[in-house]
């Protein structure tokens, strides 16, 4: 997941390189995104705040120096700097392929809440709701994965086909032999950190959107996408979600 832009918006003197490195730094840690580079801009601010962060952005859109719908790509990561000083960090993701799951994934999150499944209180799960996930979710191509801080490690794959017939097909063995192979080509460290598996399922006009969680706990009941498992798979469980 790269960048468009960063805008920083601090209190007092100018950030000085090493503090500007630590920020970047920072924010690649807790977004699971690379900001290699990313074009920085800073700005002095009195107070820092989230609207002044929004009229920032939508101030450069409208001059053209962002891309039209950037507040809708925009995180933001507050900092403490040398002093006590405050500072404001404004990612402006790049163009998101999916950005339609925004909507999405939030709505889903909470079915899965309702049902009080134990992982629903997991660090790890409570991530998948930041900005920096999002953000991830709705850009990334398929097999692409980022770990979030040390609590989880989040999977994305891209499919052509909604239904979930259609998709079945698509995983030859079954759901749980065929997201094997997609872990380990996203460098998923299963066992050692909570996992999560968004499926971006898109064959126009229609779209879906399934969520796979295992939890590095294994005694934490895992969550499956349940429409997507073989007759064989669903025998050896229960629908929860």
């Amino acid at each position: 997941m790269g960048a468009e832009r960063v805008l920083i918006l601090h209190q007092g003197d100018d950030l000085d390189v090493g503090e500007i490195r630590g920020l970047v730094d920072s924010i690649e840690r807790e977004s699971g995104g690379d900001l290699k580079g990313t074009r920085l801009t800073t700005y002095p601010a009195g107070e820092p705040s989230q609207g002044l962060a929004e009229a920032l952005v939508f101030r450069l859109e409208r001059e053209g120096g962002l891309t039209p719908g950037s507040l809708s790509r925009t995180a933001t990561f507050r900092y403490e700097v040398s002093g006590g000083r405050v500072a404001l960090a404004v990612v402006v993701w790049a163009g998101e392929a999916h950005g339609w799951v925004r909507r999405v994934v939030p709505e889903h999150l909470r079915k899965v809440e309702a049902t009080g499944m134990a992982l629903t209180r997991r660090p790890g799960w409570r991530r998948l709701a930041e900005d920096g996930a999002l953000a991830f979710v709705a850009g990334a191509p398929d097999g692409a994965g980022r770990p979030f801080g040390d609590d989880v490690h989040v999977v994305v794959s891209v499919l052509p086909q909604a239904r979930p017939r259609r998709i079945r097909r698509l995983m030859s063995g079954g759901y749980i032999q065929w997201v094997d192979g997609v872990f380990r080509g996203a460098g998923a460290p299963l066992g050692r950190v909570d996992v999560a598996h968004w499926l971006v399922c898109v064959d126009e006009p229609r779209r879906a959107l399934h969520l796979a969680y295992l939890a590095a706990d294994r005694n934490v009941m895992p969550l499956l996408p349940w429409e997507l498992l073989s007759r064989a798979e669903k025998r050896g469980g229960t629908k929860l979600a």
